[in-house]
C-alpha cells in the first residue's frame, strides 16, 4: 500500500508537548465538537495521526511530540451555509 502526503484544512486548536501533558490536559482543553461528526485529528511532527494510547507512548520513546490537535475544515463552514 502506498502512502500519499495529502493537504487538508483544519484549524490548530491545541498542542501538546509529552503523554504527560495529554493525560493532564485532554480533554479539559479541548473545545466542544460543534456537532456530532466533527473530526479532530491529532498528528504528531511527522504527520502520522495519534488514535490511541499506545500512540502516545510510542510518540514520547521516539521523541515524535508536539502533538497538534486540529478540527478539518467542512465544505459547509468554509462556505458558511
Amino acid at each position: 500500500m502506498k502512502i500519499e502526503t495529502i493537504t487538508i484544512k483544519a484549524q490548530l486548536l491545541l498542542q501538546i508537548e509529552s503523554k504527560q501533558e495529554w493525560i493532564d490536559k485532554i480533554p479539559r482543553h479541548l473545545p466542544k465538537k460543534k456537532y456530532e461528526s466533527e473530526k479532530f485529528l491529532w498528528i504528531d511532527k511527522n504527520g502520522n495521526q495519534f488514535e490511541r494510547g499506545l500512540d502516545f507512548q510510542i510518540a514520547e520513546e521516539e521523541n515524535l511530540y508536539p502533538c497538534r490537535i486540529y478540527r478539518v475544515q467542512t465544505i459547509s463552514s468554509a462556505y458558511q451555509r
